[in-house]
């Protein structure tokens, strides 16, 4: 019993080892994906007219307004709800047998709505705008990227296993779970730092940045 133990761990333990020599590519595609929105949205804020820099201008000052009247402790909980949905939404995608492409979709997603805050920011408030992104933003920003592209790499790979199920090549669901959710956890790990810093470096330096 002890060597089907043995052997069973094995195995499972060579095919995440497997994968995990193949996820560079996978996470390669999604940070390309993520930079892709953030490309298009800033050529979408750099030829478009008023009205949308008109609207992100009265959403950017409201959000200001209200974030100055909140604690630290308030700061940080919204920032890391806002991760938590989609990590969930992330995850949930990873148990679809078909949810691969919509996995590339919510890191392109969260890439356009990064670009367009970006690009009104340096569009509208110049020095004060890169400024407010390079100590506020970006720190956050980044982490959650990471934390999205490693939970997206898994996700995709979960994905993957479901519809080899489906297709009876590569009936390994239940030995994919729990590490699934395994590194799903850790994402999330990332994503609470990344919380952490926004709320942080809000305290710190949004004394400096008045927008009007």
């Amino acid at each position: 019993m002890f060597r089907v133990i043995q052997k069973r761990k094995g195995r499972i333990n060579g095919y995440y080892n497997m994968s995990a020599k193949k996820s560079h590519r996978k996470e390669i595609v999604l940070l390309m994906f993520f930079i892709a929105g953030l490309i298009l949205s800033a050529l979408v804020i750099r030829k478009n007219s008023s009205p949308l820099s008109d609207r992100l201008l009265s959403l950017f000052q409201n959000y200001t307004l209200v974030k100055a009247e909140q604690s630290a402790v308030v700061n940080f909980c919204n920032a890391f709800f806002r991760q938590i949905i989609l990590l969930l939404l992330t995850f949930c995608i990873g148990l679809c047998a078909v949810g691969m492409p919509f996995i590339y979709l919510v890191l392109f997603t969260y890439g356009t709505g990064i670009g367009l805050v970006s690009a009104f920011l340096y569009k509208t408030y110049m020095l004060k705008g890169i400024g407010y992104c390079a100590l506020i933003l970006y720190p956050g920003v980044i982490l959650t990227t990471l934390s999205l592209i490693f939970s997206g790499s898994v996700g995709v790979e979960m994905s993957r296993i479901l519809m080899n199920g489906l297709l009876l090549k590569e009936p390994k669901q239940e030995e994919a779970f729990r590490p699934y959710c395994l590194r799903f956890l850790i994402s999330a790990g990332i994503a609470a730092c990344a919380a952490l810093a926004e709320a942080a470096l809000y305290a710190l330096f949004s004394d400096y940045f008045h927008f009007s």
